[in-house]
Parts: structure tokens; C-alpha cells; sequence
């Protein structure tokens, strides 16, 4: 069963990296298309897959790192504080996500999105920090 609790560890954390490359790639385009020149059709193609998928990978990042809690809770019967630290601000960050898609006031939506982005940074010192610890 300890396998099993790394796995859907490993799974959450692909799922983070894969969240994480979400603002990379929008400050690569918005550089890009600064200067003006157009996006190659690959990278395009790429950033055009990740925002389609970027809801759903979040679902994946959420559900895994709950399984991993679980598991990690029943064999070990105690879960490390960073990594119920990572594993809250991620669920936290789902809310937010979701909250986001949700919201009609267009200001109050910025605001949001604003915080989402942050809260994503959060996330990856905190999983960092789990990993590490």
C-alpha cells in the first residue's frame, strides 16, 4: 500500500507541474506577441492544449492528492504538516479555480484571477517544501 500512496503522490505532483506550465507559457506568448511575432504553430498548438486542460488537470491534482492522503494516512496513521500544508492550499486553490469560472462582476473576477495566480505560487514553495522535508 506505501506504493500505492507514492504513486497518486507522483500523480498530483505531474499534475501541479503540468498546472504551473499554464502561466509560464502565457508570459512566453505575451512576450512573444510584445515584440510581434507570431507564435510558431507547435507552441501554439501546446499552450492552446494546456489551457483547454488546465481545469481538468486541477480536478486530476485534487483528487490524487486526496487518494495520497488517504493512503499515506492508513499505513503511516499520521501525515506530515508540510504536506497537509501543500495538500490544503491545493484544495484551496481548486475552490478558488472554481469559484473563478463561476463569477459573472467582471472586476470582481480579475481580483480573483489575481489570486489564483498567487495561490499558485504558494502551492509550489509548498510542495517543494514537502518534498524536502
Amino acid at each position: 500500500m506505501e506504493d500505492l500512496g507514492e504513486v497518486f503522490g507522483v500523480i498530483g505532483l505531474i499534475s501541479i507541474i503540468f498546472l504551473v506550465s499554464r502561466p509560464l507559457l502565457q508570459v512566453v506568448v505575451e512576450q512573444l506577441r510584445k515584440n510581434g511575432k507570431t507564435l510558431p504553430s507547435w507552441f501554439k498548438k501546446i499552450f492552446q492544449f494546456v489551457n483547454k486542460n488546465h481545469r481538468y488537470a486541477g480536478f486530476v491534482a485534487v483528487g490524487a492528492i486526496a487518494v495520497h492522503f488517504i493512503l499515506q494516512f492508513t499505513h503511516y496513521g499520521m501525515v506530515p504538516v508540510a504536506g497537509l500544508v501543500a495538500g490544503t492550499a491545493l484544495a484551496i486553490q481548486g475552490v478558488l479555480g472554481f469559484g473563478l469560472t463561476k463569477q459573472k462582476d467582471k472586476e470582481r473576477r480579475k481580483k480573483m484571477a489575481l489570486v489564483h495566480r498567487i495561490w499558485g505560487m504558494f502551492i509550489v514553495l509548498a510542495v517543494l517544501f514537502h518534498r524536502l522535508s
